[in-house]
């Protein structure tokens, strides 16, 4: 089921939209502060955006809302209703959706994506770019934006035995396996291909997660990174549409300031159009190791609970350097694994009779057998997420104090529903690749083997006023983010997953490597087409959620 009807000459009337044919230069020249909103003179005219929409082969989208059929009115239907609350909590569905967008424009070959970032610049209208929307920071949202929806931009997948670069460069050293990703797929896609060849790819938890966007340039990291390092570090290659509509190739011998800005930099440098990712041989044996820890009688303290926590999460550097990349050991049979979690297990035997810890072990002939077991389980979509995260290196868990009230503050009043999750995505490969001089992630990642990622959750069904929704995003941001920078204040947070109202984003998700990649953005999008929140370059700009985007 979709949403969205095709443009064509029924124009959709943004609600004030003007009449007047725009005037204004294009918005490197223009003298206007503001990108243009829905309302003002500068707007396109209803003929200006039919003369676009025939000229990009009638691809803008009428987007209208997907649960229109649960409301009063012409497009009220019951049995249509059903269908959308059925499929809502689907994340394949959500993907498959232009959601909230003006005017969303189903891109589907590179010329109409240059004609669609021109027709933007000569208006000087905001452009969001979407490949599968699975963002939780809004970095594609934008009022009174063009939105290029790049979910059917799709050209091949295809298995190089031996990477082939496009440019014959061999400064990457990388002689190994690679996938082509040609378009924008999503992990799952590129999964089936890296299955079918027999070989492991670094790709998201969720197979939901696009393999060329955010995810990527974020840096990445998934069940198999502790081993073969984040996703930022796999890229070999990328090509990339510029503003000016231009195509170029990034890798370590051409364009390498935009190369190393991809691989950790975040988005808003250009549209990647395709990628180059590396691969590995499979493994024969990966071990999986159930733990769960409950409380034999709760309380509102909980504080047996959280004391073990607080061991655990001193205890995963040890583990993380003895092979654990979450509660999986890759190449590891199970006596191994249970061998590393020994000394764990003998410090949490003093919670006997306080509390139920229960732990098993089951072993996978192969990477993908494991994936599909124990991950992939999908995410929540609809619902909104307010998080935060931090990486902690060892150094910040020495101190069990320290460690304990922080974990009193992240875990919250029960009534706060908070989550938390430790993820052992780091340390191994990803420390190894410190020495990589074309890497531009934040140099915490080299020296810490975890994530800590703290969240509350509004559920659709949630009716919360404004400033109900403020008081949480503030104890996320100012009570429970600033509990973990407190404990860890030397290192950093993971961009994909969090806080965007972090009022020192510059430092927490690009620590000292902010300016080189100002540097390349300056270069490579000296106009700021692709401006999004939290991105590098963002404080240059005051971004109303019901106005239009401003300089400062």
């Amino acid at each position: 089921m979709r949403s969205q009807t095709p443009l064509s000459l029924a124009l959709y009337l943004l609600a004030g939209a003007a009449q007047a044919q725009n005037t204004a230069k294009p918005a490197g020249q223009s003298s206007r502060q503001c990108r243009c909103v829905p309302g003002e003179s500068c707007w396109p005219s209803d003929d200006s955006w039919i003369k676009f929409n025939s000229t990009v082969g009638g691809k803008l989208i009428k987007s209208v809302p997907v649960a229109q059929s649960c409301y009063e009115g012409p497009t009220q239907d019951a049995k249509q209703c059903k269908d959308v609350n059925n499929l809502w909590a689907d994340d394949d569905f959500q993907t498959e959706q232009p959601l909230g967008r003006f005017y969303p424009y189903n891109t589907t070959c590179p010329p109409d994506i240059s004609e669609t970032l021109q027709f933007a610049q000569d208006h000087d209208i905001r452009v969001s770019v979407v490949n599968t929307g699975h963002d939780l920071n809004a970095r594609i949202d934008g009022f009174g934006s063009l939105a290029i929806w790049m979910r059917n931009y799709r050209n091949a997948i295809e298995f190089q035995g031996t990477f082939q670069s496009a440019t014959q460069c061999t400064q990457s050293g990388w002689t190994g396996h690679a996938i082509h990703v040609d378009g924008v797929y999503q992990c799952g896609d590129v999964h089936k291909v890296a299955q079918d060849h027999n070989v492991i790819i670094v790709g998201g938890g969720a197979s939901s997660v696009g393999a060329n966007g955010g995810w990527l340039s974020g840096g990445g990291h998934g069940p198999a990174s502790r081993n073969y390092g984040l996703g930022a570090d796999q890229l070999l290659e990328a090509d990339v549409m510029l503003a000016d509509g231009r195509i170029v190739i990034a890798n370590h011998c051409q364009n390498a300031d935009l190369f190393r800005a991809l691989r950790g930099g975040g988005p808003g440098y250009g549209i990647v159009l395709g990628t180059k990712i590396k691969a590995y041989p499979n493994v024969n044996v990966i071990t999986a190791h159930h733990l769960t820890i409950t409380p034999q009688a709760t309380t509102d303290e909980n504080a047996d609970l959280l004391d073990a926590i607080s061991i655990m999460m001193q205890s995963f550097p040890d583990l993380n350097e003895g092979g654990y990349a979450g509660l999986w050991t890759i190449g590891k049979g199970k006596a191994e694994a249970d061998a590393i979690f020994t000394r764990v297990r003998e410090k949490l035997s003093q919670f006997k009779g306080k509390l139920v810890i229960h732990e098993d072990f089951k072993e996978y002939d192969d990477y993908w057998s494991f994936y599909e077991g124990e991950l992939d389980r999908g995410d929540f979509p609809g619902d909104t997420l307010l998080l935060t995260s931090r990486l902690l290196n060892k150094e910040a868990v020495q101190d069990y104090d320290s460690v304990r009230h922080t974990v009193e503050i992240v875990s919250g009043k029960p009534e706060e529903y908070t989550m938390n999750l430790v993820m052992l995505v780091s340390g191994g490969k990803v420390f190894e690749d410190a020495a990589d001089t074309s890497s531009g992630l934040h140099p915490a990642w080299r020296n810490s083997s975890m994530v800590l990622l703290t969240a509350r959750r509004i559920s659709k069904s949630q009716t919360l006023t404004a400033a109900d929704r403020q008081a949480m995003a503030d104890d996320i941001t100012f009570t429970k983010g600033a509990a973990t920078k407190r404990l860890a204040p030397d290192t950093g947070g993971y961009m994909n997953e969090g806080d965007p109202n972090d009022p020192y984003y510059k430092t927490t998700f690009y620590g000292d490597n902010y300016e080189s990649h100002r540097a390349a953005k300056n270069k490579y999008d000296p106009n700021y087409v692709f401006y999004c929140p939290s991105c590098v370059g963002a404080e240059e700009f005051i971004d109303r959620p019901d106005g239009a985007l401003c300089k400062k």
